[in-house]
């Protein structure tokens, strides 16, 4: 018997594309299992829209991971599967791919890896990947693979401790996950468009990432409390760059040249602690 699966579109003000994303878990849903829209405090009618569509809305606070959490604290077996909600387009059905994925093995969290051709990516390259190579080298950091995604299934019951609040979950997950001895399996799903929003939020973002990185290195004793501010520093002269990016589809050669001089400044000290690869990961690199 095929365990139940909870696909969890989780938004916050995104009644516009909050259909398109809703259509794709409900044809990826079986008998059995459940669709819900996990409504991140929004201000709009996106839980409105949901009802509209049939499918259940669980009320979650302000906050990406926190919404995450709660989706996760409801769910009692089988797997979940996250879907962001300002999902406009995709060559596959994403939850229908992943469910697909995580059927196949025994994994604690699948990663949907897309190619969105249109967004200019400057979190993972210049922050991401730097970041988790230098501090956690055991968590394997391939930037074609999209780590950031928010399309993902979790193993109900897999412990991965308690999500943060904001933007940062998904790093949070690759790390911890892997840290947990978590099996962890990428699936890549095509072609993908979600509303780039003018990247107005991609400092906010690029701050929730990085502090998910440098909390989880202080706890892992990968640095000192004592050299977090340096640390910020570091990360606050990057995110000023990508602050500054020209709009969406304007030129960028030189905002780029800028960004990849500012992520190849020196970065500040690290514990010298030997660490090996995860020997339990599997799969794809996250």
């Amino acid at each position: 018997m095929r365990p139940p699966f909870t696909f969890a579109v989780v938004g916050h003000d995104e009644a516009e594309t909050l259909p398109y994303a809703i259509s794709m878990a409900k044809a990826a849903a079986e008998p059995g299992d459940a669709v819900w829209f996990v409504d991140s405090a929004s201000t709009d009618p996106s839980a409105e829209v949901a009802r509209s569509q049939g499918i259940e809305v669980v009320a979650a606070p302000l906050g990406k991971g926190r919404a995450m959490q709660v989706a996760i604290n409801r769910c009692r077996d089988g797997y979940i599967c996250f879907i962001d909600a300002d999902y406009e387009y995709s060559e596959y059905n994403i939850p229908a791919k992943l469910r697909e994925a995580a059927d196949s093995g025994a994994y604690d969290m699948v990663v949907g890896a897309f190619d969105e051709p249109t967004r200019r990516r400057t979190l993972t390259p210049a922050l991401y990947v730097p970041l988790v190579r230098c501090l956690f080298p055991e968590v394997e950091t391939a930037a074609e693979l999209v780590p950031l995604s928010g399309f993902r299934v979790l193993r109900v019951g897999f412990d991965a401790g308690r999500l943060p609040a904001g933007y940062g979950v998904e790093t949070y997950l690759n790390i911890e996950s892997t840290l947990r001895s978590g099996r962890v399996s990428v699936c890549p799903v095509g072609l993908f468009q979600g509303n780039l929003r003018g990247y107005r939020n991609v400092v906010e973002v690029g701050k929730d990432v990085c502090d998910a990185i440098l909390d989880l290195a202080i706890v892992h004793d990968r640095i000192g409390r004592e050299d977090r501010s340096a640390w910020d520093a570091w990360v606050g002269a990057i995110l000023d760059v990508i602050e500054s990016q020209p709009p969406v589809g304007a030129p960028d050669i030189e905002f780029l040249a800028r960004l990849r001089q500012a992520a190849e400044s020196p970065m500040p000290r690290i514990r010298q602690l030997e660490r090996r690869a995860n020997p339990r990961s599997t799969g794809m690199p996250i």
